[in-house]
């Protein structure tokens, strides 16, 4: 199972994080807008750092998913923008924007336009100040930011927003003052606009039409401005609407392509849009007629595809279509210039055209149209409408009796369709007597999936839209409508007993959507429509306030969760549930279903299913799955898969219920499946000759997905393998071991070793259970020969055959537990070599897991075993050589992936306590600790966790061990506890190694959280007295450190790192005067950079000599070494030592001369510098 699966869903994280989110918005906002002044007063911000505001910007984001619940807290929020961005107009615009820093303007328009983005912007404008003294203000900033082309996208968009709100001014926009001369307007748009318009009019019309050309939200802020702004009475008394709308018009009946890019279009057509939608009929006049004309211009004329071809038009022709129909059949009778009924007829048509759009916004559009329309018909002429909505609903759907075939339809006319009837029932608009077809429309679409010629999946818009459908019928209709309603009259319900009701078979469907659908909205959505199913018709559900209480909308929300929980809590409240759960696992949502893992989900949920029901059942669920694979092709890999892990797991809950598994507990089986019933349902070994004799080909062929089929061969033997070996005790006739027929097991050898070729995880985690039980049921000699084979083809390869040999390397470790001594040391000799750097990473990881086995199959056997002990020698050193494995490749630290294994081996190990008495055990402890203190992150934790659920942490919170708790000061700061005079040499020394690597190579808050920790405790320890841990202990064995690992450069340089620091804090003076041997630091500093190209060697080397010049036992050989290095051959190398020297002799000489010249031309300057010091 996926980590993320066992996490908490994401909107409930958001919900438990929502109160932090917005406390830490409200106070960043008041930091990133306000400053301190000097007599007490709060001012503002003239500008901010880009990263502080996208720390304001990802506080308010991730409230997209759940906007709600910034509800209750927008009051606090926007009103501070708002004063903000008020407060701002007042300050002169002289900071210019740069990569370091932003305008304050930027700054509350982008934070604005975040919270337009994830609440709505109608919701935001609403917070806006609409006094209309602040217009002329805002404006001027406006133009004047125009002007200066400083102002980003998203400032321009609230600007133009903010100014249509302030258009709700309720007097004369003449009253306010401007400096405008009367026609400037028209000069700049050139459109012919009337002479009285005011100065405000004049400015704000040239900025609306240019920004309703822009290909950004600014286009839909100035048409919103446009439209505001034309309708207000003074100005259609002074002929603006006129005039605008006759702009528009034109500009649609002359342009075409050559003339006009797509964004002029939209511009014209968001004004169009916006006006019919907000004007009435009185308002706009005969200009509806010639807006309607203008729209079926785009819709069919052939100079203005370019306009037809963008999805947004063709959405925004729909939205001013439908306001068109809707004004004309609000006015009444239709005139003679003006033809409704021929107009709703034409409008109708296209809609139910656009229903198939191949873009989403468009059908959304339609479908919302044309229920909206509609709803404005008389009731006769609407059904007739509804009845049109359902034929085509019908069309291209093949029914084999009650089975429905959808493979022939559109699915995006499907989703439209299905869209506008779940519209038309949310506003009730259908009478009763249209519900049947409308229900049968519904439960077809609530389970609608098609397969694209790629084989992905097509339809979950289609499903999602009939959830909606249904959540809506439940809402507006009565528990006595839909009662009267038969089943007889729904075809798509005739797989349920027709005496079922129909909210209960709308039930049943959505509990299968709920609990299987792949997608998660479509789940989310179905547990929504079952609660207000259920909620709106109470008792006509069967335990329909348990089932409500079981299909939690947020337990749905994981698709394990929902197959293997949920689905199986609510099949235990009836027969019913049951049926329909196991109905809809056979389907193509359960095993049937495109994703392996929901197949594997399926399938367990399936065998937990059969584990309440009687014998009878059981049998069938067996000849049902078995008579579907018998059909099954062999190019059929994943219904196969799903089919064959179904047998597996029924099997397998067959054998938990017989008791057999492990005596002790005795049978627990309620429903008491007899002897002779197990023993029948145990005679699956004929599938083997039949449906499940597979080709070589199917596990070798990339194009049958090979390690589907070996995935699922192996688990089906593994089940069937450990049945029949538990149910051998039932049978009277029995011999001493319960051995397969001959034809079978070679059979079973067949498959076995053609698992075995496959490399895949997946495979390789069902292998070993599937040889462990299969083994088993062979004779002495096929074991033999099956260990002699598996170890003659690890033999065969080399060793950089990746991981070739892996099926192998863990089969001989499941069948390690049954052989004699001899054979199993010589299988554990073959498994401990694979784990070597002889063989590739890959392979080093699975030996590791293979080992893993081996000592478990000790551990268990002990003390019979004679030759555990020497095998636990054996894998100790392997998992010692593991967990020291730092390969690098082109990969990176490939090395990580096994050290990661071997932790995970030798928790097994101790936990088995199969080292106690090894002296190995104190170095395997140390390579731990070492691990927990490294710098990849992921390793860290690993080993943190090992020491720690092996009883050998140092943890008494569990709290801290997750992937930020183990990077914390807290953790590293514990950790250093180990630093006692009571702990051993190698496990100090271990951790002294581990804690460098982090605090030299870590990442930065790693480096800075252990530099800390470090730094406190060596400050708080003595120096050198006293019986405890000294600060000398530490440095000497640190220098132990360094000595061991002098040749190899990941240890030397965080090492060197972390000397450097140590001495720029002062932190290693206090070591000054007393015992400690500087020489030796020294020495080793020299020795690890001598003849090194490594040009970070080089420079913390300097860094080292900065901090040793001021010992003064050693300052003279540091200021010589650093002397020598002015003419070492890498220029910067003689720059940094240049610069070193002057750092820590301030001779004004190193200055005045240019240290990147070749190293003879300098020579007369060192010998110089050399004199220089000579004489201090």
């Amino acid at each position: 199972m996926a980590t993320t699966e066992a996490l908490d869903d994401e909107d409930i994280r958001l919900q438990r994080a929502s109160a932090g989110l917005v406390a830490d918005l409200q106070s960043s906002l008041g930091r990133i807008l306000w400053k301190s002044s000097s007599t007490g007063n709060r001012q503002l911000h003239r500008g901010a750092r880009p990263r502080d505001l996208d720390r304001v910007i990802s506080l308010v984001e991730p409230f997209q998913e759940d906007p709600q619940l910034l509800d209750t807290q927008l009051k606090h929020i926007v009103p501070v923008l708002v004063s903000a961005y008020l407060e701002h107009l007042k300050q002169a615009s002289t900071l210019q924007v740069t990569a370091k820093i932003v305008t304050i303007s930027h700054v509350i328009c982008r934070i604005l336009y975040t919270l337009c983005k994830v609440r709505g912007e109608k919701v935001i404008v609403s917070f806006l100040n609409n006094e209309p003294r602040y217009l002329e203000p805002i404006l001027d900033k406006f133009e004047e930011g125009l002007k200066a082309e400083i102002l980003s996208w998203e400032e321009k968009y609230i600007s133009l927003l903010w100014l249509s709100h302030l258009m709700l001014a309720p007097f004369d926009l003449a009253s306010i003052s401007s400096h405008q001369p009367a026609g400037t307007a028209s000069k700049q748009t050139d459109i012919k606009l009337p002479e009285t318009l005011p100065g405000i009019t004049n400015r704000i019309l040239p900025i609306c039409i240019d920004h309703l050309s822009c290909a950004t939200r600014e286009r839909d802020a100035a048409g919103k401005l446009l439209v505001r702004m034309s309708l207000r009475p003074d100005m259609r008394k002074a002929g603006l609407l006129d005039a605008l709308v006759g702009w528009a018009l034109s500009f649609v009946t002359t342009t075409e392509e050559k003339i006009s890019n797509i964004h002029q279009a939209l511009g014209i057509l968001v004004y169009l849009s916006g006006l019919v939608s907000s004007a009435n009929t009185e308002e706009l006049g005969t200009f509806i007629a010639d807006i309607y004309k203008s729209c079926d211009r785009i819709i069919n004329q052939g100079n203005l595809i370019f306009v037809k071809s963008s999805a947004v038009a063709r959405k925004l022709v729909i939205k001013t279509l439908r306001n068109i129909v809707v004004n004309c059949l609000q006015a009444g009778p239709p005139t003679e210039t003006f033809d409704t009924s021929s107009l709703l007829e034409d409008v109708i048509d296209f809609l139910l055209q656009s229903m198939g759009d191949a873009d989403s916004p468009v059908r959304y559009a339609a479908s919302k149209a044309l229920s909206i329309i509609i709803m404005k018909l008389p009731a006769e002429l609407a059904s007739e409408v509804i009845e049109a909505i359902l034929g085509c609903l019908n069309e291209d759907v093949f029914w084999e009796r009650s089975t429905r075939n959808l493979n022939a339809v559109n699915a995006l006319r499907w989703h439209g369709l299905t869209l506008t009837l779940s519209h038309l029932l949310y506003r009730r608009a259908p009478p009763t007597t249209q519900l049947p077809e409308i229900i049968n429309a519904l439960v077809l679409a609530l389970s609608f999936e098609q397969r694209s010629a790629t084989g992905g999946s097509i339809g979950a818009n289609v499903r999602d839209a009939a959830c909606f459908g249904i959540w809506a019928l439940s809402r507006r209709y009565t528990t006595q409508e839909l009662s009267v309603i038969d089943c007889k009259e729904i075809r798509a319900t005739e797989g349920y007993d027709q005496a079922f009701s129909i909210p209960q078979v709308l039930a049943l469907e959505l509990l299968t959507t709920a609990c299987m659908d792949p997608a998660g909205n479509i789940r989310r959505g179905s547990s929504a429509a079952l609660q207000e199913l259920i909620g709106r018709h109470p008792n006509t559900v069967h335990e329909g306030i348990t089932l409500v209480q079981i299909v939690d909308f947020h337990a749905v929300g994981l698709r394990e969760r929902a197959i293997t929980e949920v689905g199986l809590k609510a099949a235990q409240l009836g027969q019913l549930y049951w049926k329909a759960m196991f109905e809809g696992m056979l389907g193509w949502r359960g095993i049937g279903s495109l994703d392996a893992n929901s197949r594997n989900f399926s399938a367990t949920a399936i065998g937990r299913l059969s584990r309440s029901q009687p014998y009878n059942t059981v049998k069938d669920m067996f000849d049902r799955i078995r008579k579907v694979l018998e059909g099954t092709s062999e190019r059929s890999v994943e219904d196969r898969h799903g089919l064959v892990l179904t047998l597996a797991a029924l099997i397998d809950a067959c054998d938990c219920r017989s008791g057999l598994r492990d005596p002790s507990k005795g049978r627990s089986d309620p429903l008491n499946l007899l002897p002779e019933y197990l023993l029948e349902l145990g005679s699956q070994w004929d599938l083997l000759d039949s449906s499940l004799n597979l080709s070589e080909r199917a596990f070798t062929s990339t194009a049958l997905r090979p390690e589907l089929t070996a995935t699922a061969i192996c688990s089906f033997l593994s089940a069937l393998a450990q049945f029949t070996f538990h149910i051998a005790t039932l049978n009277p006739t029995k011999v001493e071991s319960p051995n397969l027929p001959s034809g079978t097991s070679s059979q079973v050898t067949r498959l076995l070793n053609l698992c075995l070729g496959r490399t895949e995880s997946t495979v390789l985690g069902a292998v070993s259970a599937a040889v462990r039980h299969s083994v088993l049921l062979l004779g002495d000699e096929q074991r033999d020969g099956l260990v002699q084979l598996w170890l003659s083809q690890l033999s065969q390869m080399t060793v950089r055959t990746g991981l070739r040999g892996s099926g192998q390397t863990i089969a001989l470790g499941s069948i390690f537990f049954i052989q004699e001594d001899a054979m199993r040391l010589r299988i554990t000799d073959v498994i401990t070599s694979r784990c070597t750097t002889d063989f590739e990473v890959d392979a080093r990881v699975v030996a590791l897991q293979s080992l893993r086995i081996i000592i478990a199959a000790v551990a268990e056997q002990r003390p019979g075993c004679n030759s555990g002990d020497e095998v636990a020698r054996k894998a100790s050193v392997a998992i010692q050589a593991a967990l020291n494995d730092y390969t690098i490749n082109e990969r990176g630290d490939v090395g990580s992936l096994v050290r990661l294994e071997a932790l995970t081996t030798i928790e097994h190990t101790w936990k088995s306590h199969i080292l106690e008495g090894l002296d190995i055990n104190e170095h395997l402890y140390a390579a731990v600790v070492r691990l927990s203190l490294e710098k990849l992150d992921k390793v860290r934790l690993r080993a943190a966790e090992c020491l720690q659920r092996t009883g050998r942490g140092c943890f008494d919170s569990p709290d801290i061990l997750d992937a930020s708790g183990v990077s914390s000061h807290e953790y590293f700061a514990k950790t250093l506890q180990l630093l006692r005079s009571d702990a051993r040499p190698t496990t100090r020394l271990a951790l002294l190694e581990g804690y460098t690597n982090s605090a030299g190579l870590g990442s930065e808050s790693v480096v800075q959280a252990t530099r800390q920790a470090l730094a406190e405790k060596l400050v708080t320890i003595s120096p050198e007295t006293g019986g405890e841990y000294t600060l000398l202990h530490a440095t000497n064995e640190l220098l132990e450190v360094f000595k061991t690992h002098l040749s190899n450069d990941r240890v030397v340089l965080p090492l060197l790192e972390v000397f450097g620091f140590l001495l720029d804090m002062q932190v290693l003076n206090t070591l000054i005067g007393t015992d400690f041997k500087w020489r030796n630091l020294l020495s080793l500093v020299q020795k690890a950079h001598y003849k090194s190209n490594n040009m970070h060697k080089l420079h913390l080397a300097m860094d080292v000599y900065r901090g040793l010049a001021d010992v003064p036992v050693i300052r003279a050989d540091v200021l010589t070494k650093l002397t020598s290095m002015l003419l070492h051959p890498f220029p910067k190398i003689r720059i940094a030592a240049a610069e070193t020297l002057f750092v820590v002799t301030w001779n004004e000489e190193l200055k005045l001369r240019d240290w990147s010249m070749l190293p003879k031309n300098l020579r007369p300057a060192v010998e110089a510098v050399k004199s220089n010091e000579a004489h201090r």
